[in-house]
């Protein structure tokens, strides 16, 4: 249940409001977010989503942004990007980084028993993400800055297969510890923003559990 539970809040990462859709000359693409074929800084969005789920993961229950909005290590720094809570946050973001914003994800590890093998734990997240998060379990919206991006589900990717370091605290009560895991779930990679303060917002509504909205206020400084 309590998985289940964080799933729905995972699932909340839509951006809702008022505004035409903005999309480029191919449909469903938004010029602000980079393409789903892309490979963003020399790595594919399914690479992301692994880097984003280790990130996720291995943060202590206390700390982690999936609790607690407000914690020190939402809108962290790694490289050229910056990984946004899923909870939403008010945060100072440096001028020049992209921003990774995950949305509604299953992700499957042998440290929780669902899995011994990776292909064994693709086949759990992607029956699982089915079954939680698919389009007649959860519809959403995704704005930036008031603009409503079409097509958000485009973003939608099934890792590899990555090894997530549980520390003794983690979200999921799971065995601590290196583990095999796999998630499939919604990622957009954000082109940096221009200096300034911006808003990000996801609207979701859940089956027979209700709406949320989650709001990143953003401020970003040179």
């Amino acid at each position: 249940m309590r998985r289940a539970l964080a799933t729905a809040l995972l699932v909340c990462l839509s951006v809702g409001s008022s505004g035409a859709a903005l999309a480029d000359e191919e449909g469903g693409r938004d010029p602000r977010i980079f393409r789903p074929s892309s490979h963003p800084f020399g790595m594919s969005y399914a690479e992301w989503l692994g880097a984003y789920q280790i990130w996720l993961n291995e943060i202590p229950t206390p700390q982690n942004p999936l609790v607690d909005p407000s914690s020190p290590r939402n809108c962290e720094v790694d490289g050229p990007v910056v990984f946004l809570g899923p909870s939403g946050a008010d945060c100072r973001v440096p001028e020049g980084k992209a921003l990774v914003l995950g949305g509604a994800s299953w992700e499957c590890s042998t440290a929780e028993g669902l899995g011994m093998t990776f292909e064994a734990l693709r086949r759990c997240a992607t029956e699982n993400f089915a079954r939680d998060l698919g389009r007649d379990v959860v519809s959403f919206t995704l704005r930036i800055d008031g603009q409503r991006v079409s097509q958000p589900r485009r973003w939608t990717f099934v890792t590899s297969g990555e090894i997530i370091t549980f520390p003794d605290d983690n979200i999921w009560g799971a065995v601590a510890g290196p583990s095999k895991s796999v998630t499939k779930g919604i990622l957009w990679i954000l082109r940096p923003l221009r200096e300034g303060r911006h808003t990000v917002r996801i609207h979701v509504v859940v089956d027979q559990v209700g709406a949320f909205d989650f709001i990143w206020r953003l401020r970003v400084v040179d």
